[in-house]
């Protein structure tokens, strides 16, 4: 077969990684575009008459919580602890590590309640996207190479790893309304990691070098080296990514299994090299069982977390058709050249399995497996005539190409939640130089996501999986600005602002009230302000901020 001759490394030469380069350069700079167009009229901390621009166009709320574990960093923190609920609970090191390392870096130059911090670390985070996407872009490469000889094939298949998606367009014409998966899950393709989510772009990058390595170091008879490589590979995706760790085991069991079944051969030497890397990077995966089995608070978290895979319609239309390409290409396989494409034929085999698994997290289980799917139908449609080939490739690319469209019209609009009010943010920057670091503050939802980016507090709710027992809160903060609550109900939940069976980071110290909170009640005057007796702290552009100094007797 054309593309997949010989049975050799393949060597990837000089003007080959030029090349790739000048591809991630273009690349990153085309996500970075956007970004720069909302900023451009003062740069970070531009500001369009009363919308200042957050730093995010896709996923707003995660990113707000990015910053705020940046933010954790930069106090000295480099535990993770939940700060979008008001339990008090035990940090735990190794968690989110990608974001509170930078975090604490940037927080040596800048303090955590100089109005700058926010604006540095955004800066930070997008420095880090183009760094581990331009990095995740070269990885990729390496790893088509290692399965294509031709160089055509090989720039092919990177294109549609990097751009490639599915018949997310037509999705939406027949099922209006209904968001393709590739539009809302990273795992499902590359460029919504490569458009906002560092992390992932480092765990993928990793990800995939650690096989790669593994790959190499069968034929090796001094292997130990490499598959060190390939633990530390495995390694850093465990740290950006916990549960990843538990995708690769089962990728390699996969690879193993369809050798095993192809060859009739049990594969000792994969089975070797992969025991001793998988052996390696076990404690820091059991470290993490026992963190989110352990800690009563990453107990809820985790469960909280809640993301099913979508219905199988889903699935055919974002890889139905690179699906069927990438089966003829198997169909077509020499014999000779079946070994080295088992690592992938494993891998898709297991995926089916995998996103329906009965676990909280099935649809993130497809981390990554449109890379394999890209080099075996970069194959086939090197076999096709021109214009056939180019229209199945535009289908593929049409999802990344409407999302980076999205992006230059969301940089335009200037519309919520890419935009924040103002106000809000310098709300937020008087807390961060006036409030006591830590405190409980009541806020509505869409305040408390955005209010840890910006100053060091414990929100009552704010992000879904990370405020605990989020459907509870959500009734409860709905009856206190709504006046719903009785007088000993009010005094009951400053007291104590978190689920019974926890102890409370503090007492409700501040109350903020601005639009979103107003919006809960028509009062003019909101029941808990005479039964908490609050001072007023700060007041501008129609947001008041509260503070309970001290609570009454409850009769």
């Amino acid at each position: 077969m054309r593309g997949a001759r010989g049975m050799d490394k393949q060597r990837i030469d000089r003007s080959e990684w030029r090349w790739v380069v000048v591809f991630a350069g273009v690349v990153m700079l085309l996500t970075t575009i956007p970004y720069w167009l909302a900023w451009r009229e003062d740069g970070w901390s531009s500001e369009m008459g009363n919308l200042a621009f957050s730093g995010f166009f896709y996923g707003v709320e995660d990113g707000h919580s990015y910053l705020g574990k940046m933010r954790q960093g930069a106090r000295g923190e480099l535990s993770f602890s939940l700060f979008y609920t008001s339990e008090a609970h035990e940090a735990e090191p190794l968690v989110f590590l990608p974001y509170l390392l930078p975090g604490w870096v940037v927080g040596r130059v800048i303090n955590s309640s100089d109005p700058a911090l926010t604006p540095a670390l955004l800066g930070v985070f997008h420095l880090m996207r183009v760094v581990f996407g331009a990095l995740m872009i070269a990885v990729l490469y390496a790893f088509v190479a290692r399965f294509l000889d031709q160089v055509r094939l090989r720039r092919l298949a990177l294109a549609l790893g990097v751009f490639g998606g599915g018949l997310g367009i037509i999705q939406l014409l027949v099922l209006p309304g209904h968001t393709p998966l590739e539009m809302y899950t990273p795992e499902a393709a590359s460029w919504l990691i490569l458009l906002g989510i560092p992390h992932l772009a480092l765990a993928r990058a990793a990800l995939l070098g650690g096989l790669l390595a593994l790959i190499d170091a069968q034929d090796q008879p001094r292997w130990f080296s490499r598959v060190l490589i390939v633990a530390l590979c495995w390694l850093i995706t465990g740290l950006a990514v916990p549960f990843y760790l538990a995708i690769l085991y089962c990728i390699i069991g996969a690879w193993g299994l369809a050798t095993l079944v192809r060859t009739r051969c049990f594969p000792k030497a994969l089975f070797v090299r992969a025991a001793v890397a998988c052996g390696l990077t076990l404690p820091l995966f059991l470290y993490y069982a026992a963190v989110f089995t352990g800690n009563p608070a990453f107990v809820v978290w985790s469960a909280q977390n809640s993301l099913p895979s979508p219905p199988i319609v889903d699935y055919l239309f974002a890889y139905g058709l690179i699906g069927v390409l990438a089966l003829i290409a198997f169909f077509r396989l020499p014999r000779e050249m079946e070994r080295r494409f088992m690592p992938l034929i494993g891998w898709l085999a297991a995926v089916p399995f995998l996103v329906y698994l009965p676990i909280n997290v099935q649809r993130r289980m497809s981390e990554a497996v449109l890379i394999p799917l890209a080099i075996l139908s970069a194959i086939t449609l090197d076999r096709m005539r021109r214009l056939p080939r180019i229209v199945i490739i535009a289908a593929l690319c049409s999802s990344s190409v409407m999302l980076l469209g999205m992006s230059f019209l969301l940089a335009d609009d200037k519309t919520y939640p890419s935009f924040q009010p103002t106000a809000r943010i310098a709300a937020f920057n008087w807390l961060s130089a006036h409030a006591e670091p830590g405190a409980v503050i009541m806020t509505g939802v869409e305040t408390g996501n955005t209010l840890p980016a910006y100053a060091d507090l414990h929100v009552f709710m704010g992000h879904g999986p990370e405020t605990l027992y989020w459907q509870d809160k959500t009734a409860q903060l709905k009856a206190f600005y709504g006046s719903e609550m009785t007088n000993i109900e009010i005094l009951e939940l400053a007291r104590h602002p978190c689920a019974p069976s926890f102890e409370c980071a503090g007492p409700l110290r501040y109350i903020y009230y601005g639009e979103d909170e107003s919006n809960y009640s028509s009062r003019d005057t909101p029941r808990w302000i005479p039964v908490l007796a609050p001072t007023l702290i700060y007041s501008q552009d129609g947001i008041d901020i509260y503070e309970v100094a001290s609570l009454p007797d409850v009769e």
